[in-house]
């Protein structure tokens, strides 16, 4: 493999990502294109174009002021307008890097402000590359834009900004999807899938011989998609069934907190015990995670917690009044196992099958509610029972 091919890949598969940034910056009616006018472009509703060069490299700045990258930018910039495959006067200029470098020529073009200023960048450009001979590799490109199309280059210049990234060019994707208001935690699943969709419509594209351009329509509907998709995602399990054998079982069944004490009391066998435990835990781990990925809120979850102990509480009112032929640990039973197969959601969304019993579980643990007819007698006035 020759060296360079990892920089050449990463020039070539950085426009994926510049492509992505641009979408999400578009607005409705708006095209944006690969390979079209230039790496990437947007093609705006009004018919002014926003032009990108994506220079990437994986040691150093790719633009420094004797840089082939460089020259050729502006040289295939000029060459576009002078083909009438862009307005000068309707495009504006965007040269990306993933790496900074010492400020030269290309940042002085960028901060140009007025025609003095664009001026004042030409000259000093003249006086740095004074020393270049027509044989050196730039030659042709600076001699084309600097000597040739010197009116041009002011023009473009004026219309013309430096775009510093770094990396694979992902941080700023993450910083126009955070800006849409998308949480912190889903911010990962819609880039990576956006960018898997963006891929493949652009490659279809290409196969068949189509320009490679999404519209900002077709954008804006996946987009709502995997916005829809990673919230319905949202209550995923983050957990497996905990064997009798696990650690934290164990220090459960040994330590036997109230939520246990409460089962004995309604003399559960050992096997569901050890179920009761499973759920409790992976109810614990699941409410944590979807709280740190802000998939819920501390709100959701008290309100969850409230509606489960309503149904408790309707529960042991009927069977008080239906089932009073039962005995005091058959009524327990009977209520562990209504609650258990109760079916609420979180946020509309069907939560694991673990997240109801265990969160019944963890709030008999804290004697919000409990089995036995009798639970607050044997319980409340003595928490150590």
């Amino acid at each position: 493999m020759k060296s360079n091919a990892p920089g050449q890949l990463l020039g070539f598969s950085i426009q994926f990502p510049r492509a992505l940034y641009h979408l999400l910056r578009s607005a409705p009616k708006d095209v944006v294109c690969v390979e079209v006018f230039g790496d990437v472009a947007t093609l705006k509703s009004d018919g002014e174009i926003l032009a990108e060069e994506d220079k990437s490299s994986i040691v150093g700045n790719p633009l420094t002021d004797r840089s082939t990258d460089l020259w050729k930018t502006f040289s295939n910039w000029i060459t576009a307008i002078n083909s009438g495959l862009i307005d000068v006067e309707r495009t504006k200029f965007l040269l990306y890097s993933n790496k900074s470098g010492r400020e030269g020529i290309v940042n002085k073009f960028s901060s140009a402000q007025n025609q003095s200023d664009i001026q004042s960048a030409i000259e000093y450009t003249k006086k740095i590359l004074s020393d270049l001979k027509p044989e050196q590799e730039i030659w042709n490109y600076y001699d084309f834009v600097i000597n040739k199309n010197g009116i041009l280059l002011t023009k473009i210049i004026h219309s013309f900004e430096l775009q510093i990234g770094n990396g694979a060019g992902y941080d700023d994707v993450r910083i126009e999807i955070q800006r849409k208001h998308v949480p912190e935690g889903q911010i990962e699943f819609i880039m990576d899938s956006l960018n898997g969709w963006l891929q493949k419509v652009l490659n279809e594209n290409i196969a068949a011989r189509r320009s490679a351009i999404i519209s900002w329509e077709l954008f804006d509907r996946q987009f709502k998609l995997l916005f829809d998709r990673s919230r319905s995602r949202e209550l995923i399990d983050f957990t497996m069934h905990y064997s009798k054998e696990h650690d934290k079982v164990q220090k459960q069944v040994k330590t036997r907190p109230l939520y246990l004490k409460q089962l004995e009391a309604i003399e559960l066998t050992e096997e569901e015990i050890l179920d009761a435990v499973s759920d409790y835990l992976r109810a614990d781990v699941n409410l944590e995670k979807w709280i740190e990925n802000e998939t819920i809120n501390e709100e959701i979850a008290s309100d969850f917690e409230e509606r489960l102990t309503k149904y408790w509480g309707n529960q042991r009112k009927r069977i008080k009044i239906t089932d009073k032929q039962l005995d005091e640990t058959e009524q327990g039973k009977l209520l562990l196992i209504e609650c258990n197969s109760r079916q609420e959601t979180i946020r509309d969304m069907t939560p694991p099958a673990s997240t109801i019993p265990g969160t019944y579980h963890a709030l008999a643990d804290e004697l919000l509610l409990g089995w036995h007819p009798n639970w607050e007698r044997l319980y409340l006035k003595n928490k150590g029972g």
